[in-house]
């Protein structure tokens, strides 16, 4: 199965990482992180994934332990991989300072 990686930066400290894999043209899997750049390392804030084999997002504090998780059982994952990038490119500011709050 092909698969496929990309970046999207937002900021020069705030970027999206795609994973994305693929069969027969349709989507099988995918894994879209918001990350940031902190002192010492990259910083995954929140995440949307197929992980479960459910498409859901993750919210994460400064631990990387999820405080959040939203499932999008019924919803294509062809759509919820669009909305994953639609929401980190429209709100990924707001999604950093509720990290840095936790």
């Amino acid at each position: 199965m092909p698969s496929k990686r990309y970046e999207i930066w937002l900021s020069q400290t705030a970027f999206i990482v795609v994973d994305i894999v693929m069969a027969a043209g349709r989507v099988v899997s995918f894994c879209v992180r918001l990350m940031i750049l902190g002192v010492d390392k990259e910083r995954n804030i929140a995440r949307y994934d197929t992980a479960h084999g459910i498409a859901h997002r993750d919210i994460l504090d400064r631990r990387g332990s999820v405080v959040q998780k939203v499932w999008f059982p019924d919803q294509p994952l062809e759509a919820v991989l669009n909305q994953a990038l639609d929401d980190f490119k429209l709100h990924y500011q707001e999604y950093e300072e509720t990290w840095q709050s936790k």
